[in-house]
């Protein structure tokens, strides 16, 4: 290597369809990593990763993205991959804009090498930045408390906090290696932007040690709280966004029916009961004796007969969990609830493989709420689901498959879905 950085395009290249590109319908960069903002992606360009195979792009409702691939350890790209200092950005051409669509920034974290008489095989894991914020811990040694604050003003505290205001426990600043390419923002569930504030006043109290991607989340998992994604924008703004969605990210699509036969084209369904509980304890800081907890459950709990309206009872099924930062009352009864409002409805989790020509990216996008049809022996399925994952698998010829996990609406949309059958003895049906 001379040092000289090669001259590689990574904008859109508009007009030209991927088969004259000869590329297919993925492509992979890879960038210099850059501790500024803004730093875009047509300025930071390594080299572009034609050879890469077994590309797999992994995206989870409110959750880190993760790109996996393998190329030859003799590629040209190869001798530029660097970890922790150097980026891969992942995109996907998008035929209605006739130019090519960021779906994925993140830092090369893990790399394994294999090597053989015959052959050299590297294979490289990227996680977005959001994952990288939840290895950014609070660091002062005094507690972190926000009193009667907009949730929305705490989660920008926190994300400057992870960033360019991240020190040490003695105040000393590490920046600029502590800078994120992530700027916060508001936005309504469907991805627009969001004028005003949640006015979901908060009392917090965090102590040092905890993760700060972990309290980002946890935040948004109290009853009404928000949902949070990483929009990557290196290509169009020079960083990415940490998107707040309040109250839950997606829409509910009437326009859309995901039908085994038709639009599907292969279902893996599973139920555990592990996911379940009708009661929720939770344990709060030692501050006792006695001990501090709150618990909460729904009526399925003390379920014993059949009731009028058919339900069969379920009886007790029980959960606990602990919250050790956690010593306000207020905050620790928040979060029970949140948890009950999750698991108390036994609603089964599918795998759905999506016929390549009927997929469009955003049709259905995370978080929206469609209708569910499978008709396959025992199962006589028609209800309504939420995209809680979306997975893109890339064959080496360039061939896409993509993959949605769906599950129970968001509780707020489950108020638009009367007709949907919670009986958890219509299950086995579903």
């Amino acid at each position: 290597m001379d040092g000289r950085i090669p001259d590689v395009t990574v904008t859109a290249l508009e007009g030209t369809p991927p088969a004259e590109l000869e590329r297919g319908q993925w492509r992979l960069t890879l960038h210099r990593r850059s501790f500024a903002s803004p730093a875009y992606a047509r300025d930071t360009g390594l080299a572009e990763i034609s050879d890469a195979r077994s590309r797999r792009l992994e995206l989870a409702l409110n959750g880190a993205a993760t790109l996996t691939f393998t190329l030859d350890g003799a590629s040209p790209a190869a001798a530029w991959l660097q970890e922790l200092t150097t980026e891969v950005m992942a995109w996907r051409w998008d035929a209605d804009a006739a130019a090519d669509r960021l779906m994925f920034r993140g830092v090369v974290a893990q790399t394994q090498d294999s090597i053989s008489e015959t052959v050299h095989t590297v294979t490289v894991t990227a996680h977005d930045y959001l994952s990288v914020a939840f290895r950014r811990p609070l660091t002062s040694p005094n507690d972190l408390t926000y009193t009667q604050t907009d949730q929305d003003d705490i989660a920008a505290d926190l994300l400057a906090r992870a960033s360019d205001g991240f020190t040490k426990g003695d105040g000393t600043p590490l920046a600029p290696g502590s800078h994120l390419p992530l700027a916060l923002s508001r936005v309504n569930p469907d991805g627009s932007a969001r004028p005003g504030k949640s006015g979901r006043l908060r009392d917090r109290t965090y102590s040092g040690g905890k993760s700060i991607g972990e309290a980002l989340t946890e935040l948004g998992a109290c009853q009404g709280g928000y949902d949070l994604d990483v929009l990557p924008a290196a290509d169009s703004a020079g960083t990415d966004y940490l998107r707040v969605f309040y109250g839950a990210q997606g829409v509910t699509r009437s326009d859309l029916v995901l039908a085994y036969g038709s639009s599907v084209s292969s279902v893996s369904r599973s139920v555990n009961s592990v996911d379940y509980a009708n009661y929720v304890r939770t344990t709060g800081a030692d501050t006792g004796p006695p001990q501090q907890y709150a618990d909460a459950a729904n009526a399925d709990a003390a379920s014993g007969i059949p009731t009028e309206d058919g339900r069969l009872p379920v009886g007790l099924w029980a959960s606990t969990a602990n919250a050790a930062d956690v010593s306000l009352d207020a905050t620790l009864a928040d979060q029970t609830a949140g948890e009950l409002e999750r698991s108390g409805i036994l609603i089964p989790s599918y795998t759905l493989g999506i016929r390549p020509e009927w997929w469009i990216p955003d049709n259905p996008a995370m978080g929206d709420t469609v209708a569910l049809v499978i008709r396959s022996g025992r199962l006589d399925v028609s209800t309504t689901v939420r995209v809680l994952g979306i997975n893109y698998a890339v064959s080496d010829d360039g061939a896409e498959d993509v993959e949605l996990t769906v599950g129970r609406p968001a509780l707020e949309l489950t108020q638009l879905f009367r007709g949907l059958k919670r009986d958890v003895d219509a299950l086995a049906r579903r």
